[in-house]
């Protein structure tokens, strides 16, 4: 089972960027046959968008990646890749499809906490607005496994980064994409971050999981989900204090459209976020 083999990939906070051939200084890759282990300590958060659903608090943070010669390990990706000329990289990678972290607080646990009670029916007049539905009146939504086309783009203090992913678990039978840009740069305040992503997501994929269908309870409205564009900003900071000792903080803003907003599951049109701590490096 790939899923045995991946359970790592569950840690995921960040991907790194590919290894190139040729890898200046402020290029965003990682050295070939390079481990680095670091843990970041600190307070922050992710907001949840559903009703019902938790805050994710984020006080302990792993980072983790490994380059070997024809494949690597990039803090929930594990793949391969073909440089194709020095600033251009091709990659084949596998990675857990996030969406059910929004579900389920530990994502990866095998320990999810079913609600013991059935939850009470609270039918809305329909004069007065729509049905809110909580996490908890829904099943359980499902794992799934996606493998993906990524192609990076770098130059001095730029990345572009295009991905399209599909599912392979045959859970939600769709696809998702991705392009982004980044740009970092140096200052006596710190290393600098900023970047903007626009996320893709395939019409089954929203409808496995924020749909409500025949096989949910009777009373809850139905809402077959559609194709949904979300667009995030994303700004980071980093102030090394030793060799193996930095401050860090990031903010990410992710805007969320019709196609989720309208779902009845969900509450907010948007995903907010923060962290700010200190990091350790180990390797």
């Amino acid at each position: 089972m790939p899923y045995l083999l991946l359970l790592l990939c569950l840690l995921s906070v960040n991907a790194h960027a590919v290894a190139t051939a040729d890898c200046d200084q402020d290029a965003l890759c990682a050295t070939e046959q390079e481990l680095h282990l670091s843990f970041a300590l600190g307070y922050g958060q992710r907001s949840n968008p559903l009703y019902g659903g938790e805050a994710l608090p984020l006080v302990l943070l792993p980072d983790v990646y490994y380059y070997a010669e024809h494949w690597f390990f990039d803090n929930g990706k594990l793949g391969t890749g073909w440089a194709l000329s020095e600033q251009l990289q091709l990659s084949l990678i596998g990675q857990f499809n996030q969406e059910k972290g929004h579900f389920q607080k530990w994502f990866g646990g095998n320990a999810f906490q079913f609600n013991s009670t059935v939850p009470g029916i609270n039918i809305i007049d329909e004069r007065y607005g729509p049905l809110q539905v909580s996490v908890q009146e829904i099943r359980k939504r499902p794992t799934a496994f996606d493998l993906g086309l990524q192609l990076d783009w770098f130059s001095t203090g730029w990345q572009l980064q295009g991905a399209l992913w599909q599912d392979i678990s045959n859970t939600y039978q769709g696809q998702h994409a991705t392009l982004s840009a980044g740009r970092n740069w140096q200052s006596r305040f710190g290393d600098w971050q900023l970047g903007a992503k626009l996320h893709w997501k395939s019409a089954k994929l929203i409808d496995t999981y924020y749909g409500i269908d025949n096989n949910e309870p009777f009373y809850l409205p139905r809402y077959n989900g559609k194709a949904s564009w979300q667009p995030e900003l994303r700004l980071s900071w980093q102030r090394p204090v030793s060799e193996r000792v930095s401050l860090l903080a990031f903010l990410r803003y992710l805007s969320l459209d019709d196609a989720m907003t309208d779902s009845p599951l969900v509450k907010s049109d948007n995903v907010t976020t923060w962290f700010f701590g200190i990091s350790y490096r180990f390797y």
